[in-house]
This record gives C-alpha cells, structure tokens and sequence, in this order.
C-alpha cells in the first residue's frame, strides 16, 4: 500500500500484458549507448505457490520492482559492448542501498531490511535471430537488521540494530529483444527492451529466498503528482496519475461475511518458492539525453 495520501487515476492490469513481451520481426536499432528509464521500466517477479490448502499448484505475480542500469552496445565490436541493471523494491525512485551493501543511515532509518538485485555482463554477443545474450554475474545483496519491540513506558517505536549486510553471485544468461519502435519512441529516441530469465531453488538458493521473503510495494510508472490550486473542505492531499503495477497475489479464500465470520483461513494459500522467473521490461534513452543513473550511491 502506498504510504503517502494520494488519488491515483489508475486501471489494474494484467502483468504480461502491462509486459507485453511479444517478439517483433524488425527490432529498433540499438547500437549506442542507453540508459534504462527507471520511471518507464520494471522487473516482474513470478514464484510457485498452492491454494485451496495446497490441493492445487499455480504461478502467481509475487511483486513488481524498479529498474535501472545502462547498456553500451558495440555492433561492430561485440566485445566491447556491455549491460548493467539492477531491481529493487519501488519505495523510492533510487535504490536505498549499493551493491556493496552500503547506505546512508537515514535511508534506512524506518526499515529493517532492504533489497537489491543486480547484473553485470562479462561477455556479449548478436543471437542469429538480431536478440543480445548477455553472460555475467547475477547478485542479490540484502541488508537485515534486528527489531527491538519491546513495549515500555518510554517506547517510542521499533528500534533497529547494525546492519548484517549478505551479497551472493552466480553466473547467468539474459536474451534482450528489441521490438520496433513505435510513434512515441521515434519522437524522443527511446526504445524499448525485454528479457527474462527463470531459475530454481535449488541453482541459486539465496537469490530465489530473498526475492520471496521481500516485500515489493506496488510501481507506478510515470507517476506524475501536483497539489489541488487550492485548500478545500474536501482536499485529499496530492493528485497523482501514473500506471500502477500491483501483484495480482494468490486467490483470496472463499468465505461468508457475517456475524460468524472469522476471517481468511491462514493456510488455504502457500508460497512454495520453488522456482523464480524474472521478466524484465526496460524503456532505454539515449545516454547523452539521459537522466543521471540512478543508484550511484
């Protein structure tokens, strides 16, 4: 749930199609240098799961994070072309930590953990169908803090302990598209690319862990917020448009509402985790009239 007081004019969306990964027959060209867009980007994230007590196995979206990176790429030389992006959970514009696992301690004076994912290319090369596979290392770097709770007199809220900083690496392949560009991105040179890549518990155990046990907060691509002209009875605060990406979950129960009612059965659904299918969706921009990347912390 988004914390601030806002009105999003939003529709809910299906992801794939929010997504939408279908292959073009005549990719835009993309030799150059780009930077992601990470107001028109985002990494949807599936896991396996069960419902109706675990009689049925189903995918499910479990969330939606930011993206931001670069690509250099080098037709001419492959070799000296190069891709970087990372994801994390959409509760700033910037990632709150570095690869590294460092942060300014007023990033993280309100949570108790954070998350990053990030990938670095060491070899890149054209597919014979005009696609880029990238090979390089896939890292997930997550900061935990222990809470204290403790009610007293004097409480005044959790207090946080030092951070316990954790980075795991392992090699990994993504397979960019490039599809046509359309009206908008020929006015302002932006093209668009996507990718995925599934993996199992069991190859990378502690990327497919933490992604799962995160919490990622709704995206709102091109979020656009302004305050009423003027002070009202009825103000609600800043009035926000954008496309909201939200998880679309496990199915809720069924259940009655009534006097009798108790609520959702606590294990009807279950996350398995058992596998991770990561689906990226990238607006690039041309490097020279592209914003600052983000993260350079």
């Amino acid at each position: 749930m988004l914390k601030h007081i806002a009105v999003f004019a939003v529709a809910a969306i299906l992801a794939l199609a929010v997504l939408g990964l279908g292959v073009s027959t005549k990719p835009a060209a993309t030799a150059g240098s780009w930077q992601v867009d990470s107001r028109h980007s985002a990494a949807q994230l599936i896991t396996d799961g069960t419902t109706d007590y675990g009689k049925t196995k189903l995918d499910f979206t479990l969330g939606f994070g930011r993206v931001y990176g670069e690509m250099n790429i080098n037709d001419a030389d492959p070799t000296k072309s190069n891709i970087v992006f990372a994801f994390y959970p959409s509760t700033a514009m910037s990632p709150m930590i570095a690869e590294n696992g460092k942060f300014l301690s007023e990033w993280l004076a309100n949570q108790a953990n954070n998350t990053l994912v990030c990938f670095h290319s060491k070899t890149v090369q054209r597919t014979a169908d005009s696609k880029l596979q990238a090979t390089g290392e896939l890292a997930v770097t997550r900061v935990d803090r222990n809470v204290d709770a403790t009610p007293s007199e004097a409480y005044s809220g959790p207090v946080y302990g030092p951070p316990m900083v954790y980075r795991v690496a392992r090699e990994a392949t993504f397979v960019f598209d490039f599809p046509a560009a359309d009206g908008k991105e020929q006015k302002d040179g932006g093209i668009q690319a996507s990718s995925s890549y599934a993996l199992y518990r069991e190859n990378f155990p502690q990327l497919v862990r933490v992604v799962v046990a995160t919490y990622w907060p709704p995206v709102v691509e091109d979020e656009n917020c302004q305050a009423p002209a003027g002070v009202s009875e009825d103000y609600r605060g800043f009035r926000c448009t954008g496309m909201f990406m939200e998880a679309s979950g496990l199915p809720p129960a069924p259940g009655v509402a009534g006097e009798d009612y108790s609520g959702t059965p606590a294990n009807f659904n279950a996350v398995t985790g058992n596998h991770l299918n990561i689906i990226l969706h990238m607006r690039l921009m041309a490097k020279a009239s592209a914003e600052p990347a983000a993260g350079g912390n």
